[in-house]
């Protein structure tokens, strides 16, 4: 290569460099002198006008009328609860276990009490007073005898005389004597009581 074709080369890429370095200069010196100054101030502007109006547009609200009632609330759902089943007793848990009330022993009536009875044998007789029979004397001893609880007689009184004391006598001494009975029972458990008997004299019988 000449050294002419090397001088035209390097003359030309000078020349290149040249107009791009002038592009570049004049496109920094249109953003930075002229542009950003300009937008300043149209923002400034409009930021100054928007609050002026709104401050023109600003009115307080009016008074509520004399009787106002304000509306009620939105209704709102009420809450659910969600209750948690029981929790199982733990191992170690005292437990009572109830008891079974006594059933009370069943009530038996009492039995009412029986009187006493002559037995089946009869009582034996007292010996007609030899004077009585001589003279003919008859009659009915009512007696009252306390027999205890094996039916034996214990006390006798005359209640009701016959009309004649010897025939008396001997009744209530013959009833002490000799005379038992079937005793009274209450319950049926014997116990001693009072019996009335009536013992008749009879001169057939002597």
């Amino acid at each position: 290569m000449s050294y002419h074709s090397k001088k035209s080369f390097a003359s030309r890429f000078s020349g290149l460099i040249f107009v791009v370095g002038l592009h570049l200069a004049a496109v920094i010196a249109l953003l930075i002198g002229l542009k950003p100054k300009g937008e300043m101030v149209l923002i400034d502007n409009v930021k100054v006008e928007t609050v002026e109006d709104k401050q023109e547009k600003v009115e307080p609200p009016p008074p509520p009328p004399p009787d106002y009632v304000p509306p009620p609330p939105d209704f709102a759902p009420p809450p659910t609860f969600n209750v948690a089943a029981d929790a199982p007793a733990p191992a170690n848990a005292i437990t009572t276990t109830p008891v079974k009330p006594v059933e009370a022993a069943p009530v038996v009536a009492a039995k009412p009490p029986t009187p006493a009875k002559v037995p089946k044998k009869g009582l034996s007789r007292p010996d007609y007073p030899s004077e009585s029979k001589k003279l003919g004397e008859e009659g009915v001893v009512g007696m009252a005898l306390y027999l205890n609880a094996d039916g034996k007689v214990q006390d006798a009184k005359v209640e009701k005389s016959s009309g004649f004391e010897r025939l008396d006598n001997a009744a209530v001494k013959q009833a002490l004597k000799s005379w038992k009975f079937e005793p009274c029972t209450d319950n049926d458990k014997p116990v001693a009581c009072w019996y009335k008997i009536n013992f008749r004299w009879q001169l057939k019988d002597a």
